[in-house]
């Protein structure tokens, strides 16, 4: 690889995978701001409408190589970078941030075939930086079968365009009502689909399916397993278990 003045090289052995994590920050966001320093790879921001939320982190042991020369801001267009990612294979991908020129590079490689493909997309003039993640206590916790999840959103969604999520101390409850339908999954404490349930009392919230179903959609292939954190009317937390990092959502609630 010809050698550019990176403050910022990480290279990771699934091109494929990072397009998942860049897929999954794409249900919030149309551009963001990547913040790398000598440790992680980070994106916090929120949707234009202010709704839903995207706290990502990846640190410097889920790469196969991680350098960081000084904290840099890397802001791009979330859909044109998605653009090139999804051209990715069975091959690695090095990502190298040019600060002086401010273009990030991507290059695919296949060792196997003795393949290189290169993009360079130019970036964004940084922002206010990171949005601030809110901290936030819930009252109950539960974690799920992420593909049963999924389907019970997307079975909310053939009634109505919100969800009501409900917790209690034996079950996890998707449902939804419109003037003349209403749907209810209900998944049991004691099932193969619900593999925790921490609550003290049954809690719940209604979310907009808009923003609901597009994260589940898009964060799916991320993990096997959801962990849904809830509080009576307040935002709902859900998180993708990711291996060296994190992938979480904040959705605010649709007050009745």
């Amino acid at each position: 690889m010809a050698e550019t003045s990176a403050a910022f090289r990480l290279k990771l052995p699934s091109a494929d995978y990072f397009a998942s994590l860049v897929k999954a920050i794409s249900s919030v966001v149309d551009e963001g701001s990547f913040t790398a320093d000598s440790e992680s790879l980070k994106l916090t921001g929120m949707d234009p409408a202010h709704v839903s939320m995207v706290n990502f982190v990846l640190n410097k042991e889920a790469a196969e190589e991680y350098s960081c020369t000084k904290p840099v801001e890397i802001k791009v267009n979330i859909t044109e970078l998605l653009k090139f990612l999804k051209r990715a294979g069975n091959e690695t991908l090095s990502l190298e941030y040019d600060d002086e020129k401010k273009k990030l590079r991507l290059v695919f490689t296949n060792q196997t075939a003795r393949k290189e493909r290169t993009f360079v997309l130019s970036t964004l003039e940084p922002g206010a930086g990171p949005a601030p993640v809110p901290k936030l206590s819930f009252e109950a916790k539960c974690r799920v079968d992420t593909s049963a999840f999924y389907e019970a959103v997307d079975d909310a969604s053939l009634v109505s365009d919100y969800a009501k999520v409900t917790i209690t101390p034996n079950e996890l409850i998707v449902s939804s009502r419109s003037d003349v339908q209403t749907h209810r999954s209900r998944f049991e404490k004691d099932g193969s689909i619900v593999h925790e349930i921490s609550a003290d009392k049954e809690v719940s919230a209604s979310f907009s399916l808009t923003y609901l179903e597009k994260i589940v959609s898009s964060s799916k292939s991320l993990s096997d397993e959801t962990e849904i954190e809830l509080s009576t009317n307040k935002p709902i937390k859900l998180s993708f278990p990711i291996t060296g990092g994190k992938m979480e959502f904040l959705i605010a609630p649709r007050l009745e």
